[in-house]
């Protein structure tokens, strides 16, 4: 069968968005079950800021793969909630940190998201991982290039 003829549910593309979408449902009623209103989108924005502190709008948007018009609706929410705080750099630009209730969040939410991570990867071996990152990685790279 050619890759035309395809239906879609045998279409890697499909399984990968339908994967995604069972990752973030899950996701959030995780957040839910923890009495936390947060997504997963913003999760990971937390997250990233708990590695590394002070980063501009810029550089967050690039090291979690998203677009600066997402970041900045994501960032509007959580420095509503006070989770985050922008902080100016310089005349043109801010850095993003995290604020006491951000990373008392961070550290309430992580063990979780260990054992949820580790639920998602249930049976499969650290061989298979390290393929799956592999071509994964040579996708992106595929349509980087």
């Amino acid at each position: 069968m050619s890759e035309i003829d395809k239906p879609i549910n045998e279409v890697y593309f499909f399984w990968m968005d339908r994967t995604m979408k069972a990752w973030k449902k899950a996701s959030n009623q995780l957040f839910r079950d923890l009495g936390i209103n947060i997504t997963s989108d913003q999760w990971i924005i937390l997250k990233r800021l708990s590695e590394e502190q002070a980063l501009t709008q810029r550089e967050l948007a690039k090291s979690i793969s998203k677009d600066p018009a997402s970041v900045t609706r994501i960032l509007d929410l959580l420095e509503k909630e006070k989770l985050i705080a922008r902080v100016m750099a310089d005349r043109r630009s801010f850095t993003i940190n995290l604020t006491q209730e951000g990373e008392k969040l961070v550290k309430k939410v992580l063990p979780e998201a260990v054992k949820y991570r580790e639920k998602g990867i249930e049976g499969v071996s650290g061989e298979e991982m390290r393929t799956f990152r592999k071509v994964l990685d040579r996708i992106r790279d595929n349509f980087s290039s």
